[in-house]
């Protein structure tokens, strides 16, 4: 058992203060021999004094807050692995631009991502997710968990309003590292969604390779379109190598890693839920995982004894016997 409050304990020779104190008498007396010996009210006095002692030991270690001893628990399920890398450029402010058919032409691409990432998270109780945000560099929100609240709430981070920068390369670095905490159970996944793609240099392109052909990490690249940008699937046009645009040149590059990698182009919350219910299907291995489970609070228990011991002693306060009287 451990306290998270120990200092608290210091308090505990507090409890001898009841037996310190001298009982109040109801009744004086000139010559104590002319009064009977009452062993019955020593009893209860003692008694009184005891419980109000406990009373306060039970106040006390209930301040300390003491804790059971947590404990892993290996769950086996179907899921992933999976960090969200998401990019918090402005330009995911601006609302989707697709066909009316959509349903939600004027939704804001990082709400609609937030939206439809949430329900994912949701409908896969199984895995375990990190994410990461990224505009000029990466920006770190929680580590590969399976703690729901935290997913939720780095999510919502990674959605909000950022600046006009797009480093994707510093989004996927980090994210990788993040494997790297924690011990591979089956099917591992990087997620990237952005709305466009800078330039990587040769040297985080290096870093890329080395690190997620190394640990055999799979890759889906959801790019959210803008209505004039040009596709990454457009066979229109060919272009010299190394003149390519950003977003066909960070395709191909992807493409020549040596792992599971699949493109996706959204232009509306339709073709992006899409997206993501196609990687859902995908990436439903078996995994298995140590959840860690917090021990034991015992301060409402005694927060409860002490709350029936107060409520003992007030009923005790207001019990009287009459005094003796002579004829």
């Amino acid at each position: 058992m451990t306290f998270l409050h120990p200092w608290s304990l210091l308090l505990l020779p507090l409890a001898l203060i009841p037996f310190w104190l001298k009982s109040s008498q109801g009744q004086m007396y000139s010559w104590l021999d002319i009064a009977p010996k009452d062993t019955l009210s020593d009893i209860v006095d003692w008694t009184i004094k005891a419980a109000t002692a406990l009373l306060i030991v039970c106040i006390i270690l209930a301040i300390a807050a003491p804790q059971g001893s947590e404990r892993q628990v290996v769950r086996v399920g179907k899921g992933a692995q999976t960090v969200l890398v998401i990019d918090r450029s402005v330009s995911m402010d601006h609302p989707f631009a697709g066909d009316s058919t959509s349903g939600r032409v004027a939704e804001i691409k990082s709400a609609a991502a937030r939206r439809l990432i949430t329900g994912f998270i949701d409908a896969r109780p199984d895995d375990m997710m990190g994410v990461v945000a990224f505009t000029n560099s990466a920006l770190y929100g929680t580590k590969i968990t399976a703690n729901r609240k935290a997913i939720h709430a780095a999510i919502a981070a990674a959605t909000s309003a950022g600046i006009n920068q797009t480093n994707i390369g510093a989004g996927v670095t980090e994210a990788v590292a993040l494997f790297d905490q924690i011990q591979s159970s089956g099917s591992r996944a990087i997620i990237l969604l952005s709305d466009g793609a800078g330039k990587l240099s040769p040297r985080i392109k290096n870093k890329i390779r080395e690190q997620v052909t190394a640990r055999g990490l799979n890759l889906y690249w959801i790019v959210l379109r803008e209505p004039d940008d040009i596709s990454i699937f457009s066979s229109d046009r060919v272009y010299e190598e190394g003149n390519e645009p950003p977003a066909i040149a960070l395709d191909l590059f992807f493409k020549s890693l040596k792992i599971k990698y699949k493109a996706y182009e959204a232009h509306n919350p339709t073709t992006l839920q899409s997206a993501i219910q196609d990687i859902d299907a995908r990436e439903k291995n078996i995994i298995q995982y140590s959840v860690t489970i917090a021990g034991r609070d015992y301060s409402r228990i005694f927060i409860l004894v002490a709350l029936v011991l107060g409520l003992a002693l007030l009923i005790t306060q207001h019990l009287r016997v009459p005094a003796w009287q002579s004829a």
